[in-house]
């Protein structure tokens, strides 16, 4: 098992029990896991976000 499916059933859990919300899981995309295990772990599509909104 490679370093990004260790960090996919990790962030899975912790976002199943609800110690995670969507925007943590988020914020890990790109960093140790890709949109399409953002979308595994929570059912939605991976919205990148470039600028915040005033």
């Amino acid at each position: 098992m490679n370093k990004a499916k260790i960090f996919e059933k990790l962030y899975s859990y912790l976002y199943s029990v609800g110690t995670y919300d969507k925007a943590k899981v988020a914020s890990f995309v790109g960093k140790t896991i890709d949109a399409t295990a953002y979308k595994k772990i929570t059912g939605d599509d991976y919205v990148d976000q470039t600028e915040a909104v005033n």
